[in-house]
């Protein structure tokens, strides 16, 4: 609901077009999920982590984050390209483009990470209310009774506000990617000599939000609350950060335009 609801909110307050939306929706489903799986897959084929002590835990989930992050952003630069090179080249160029290419990229992550898992959970859980548990692992072995079971079991032992803290992680990390989106967008559409330092901004603050993450992971801290207070205040502060510069970016195209319309050079001083 989140997505599609600030998807329709930025296309009429922006007048914003649907494309960079459904875009959005792509390269995080191309990039960051199915790439990153790919090469995470294949880095699994040559190194197993099962053995690793808490520091070299703490290392490797850091080390594959960091390659989802550089896959990610770097594939929501490159698909961003895809609406600069448009036969308008203004067509795309204004804020609301960012806004929606951003809800539509931040949603999707959404949807898979937090909304897959907890409609997962919730049918899980409806067996165990129902009573029907035992029935449901008879037909089950190996494998697949471990993993049912160990989701029996997490739900069992998993209390409400641990629930809540998942849910506010996917909330933060959703503007994280919207604030993140802006940042790239003036990467790839910025005209300035130092725009393009934007997309290295963005994959910096994309490493420092996950962080929090890899120390819960490695069991270094195990308050999950740590990972999404931490989460929430950055990522509000990206978005914010991100919003300025787009606004500062929008600006700045616009006077081009105007100048640009009556005929005038425009020179931008940094």
């Amino acid at each position: 609901i989140i997505p599609l609801l600030l998807f329709i909110i930025f296309k009429k307050r922006f007048r914003a077009h649907a494309k960079p939306f459904f875009l959005g929706l792509l390269a995080y489903g191309a990039f960051s999920f199915c790439l990153v799986n790919i090469v995470n897959g294949l880095l699994l084929m040559f190194v197993d982590p099962t053995g690793f002590s808490t520091p070299l835990i703490f290392i490797y989930s850091l080390c594959t984050q960091i390659i989802g992050v550089l896959i990610g952003q770097i594939g929501k630069y490159y698909a961003l390209r895809i609406l600069k090179n448009d036969a308008n080249p203004n067509k795309y160029a204004m804020r609301g483009e960012a806004m929606v290419f951003g809800a539509g990229y931040g949603g999707l992550e959404l949807v898979l990470t937090v909304g897959v898992t907890m409609a997962s959970y919730f049918s899980y859980a409806t067996i165990m209310v129902n009573g029907q548990s035992e029935a449901f692992m008879e037909n089950l072995s190996g494998a697949d009774l471990a993993s049912v079971q160990s989701i029996f079991d997490t739900l069992a032992n998993t209390t409400s506000m641990d629930y809540m803290s998942l849910l506010l992680q996917g909330l933060a990390m959703f503007l994280f990617q919207l604030g993140s989106s802006l940042l790239v967008f003036r990467a790839v559409f910025g005209s300035g000599a130092n725009d393009k330092a934007y997309l290295r901004l963005a994959i910096i603050f994309h490493i420092i939000m996950i962080v929090p993450g890899c120390f819960v992971s490695a069991g270094i801290i195990s308050n999950p609350w740590f990972q999404t207070i931490l989460m929430l205040i950055f990522s509000i502060a990206v978005l914010v950060y991100g919003y300025d510069k787009i606004k500062e970016y929008e600006k700045q195209h616009v006077a081009d335009m105007v100048n640009a319309a009556k005929g005038k050079k425009t020179i931008h001083f940094k």
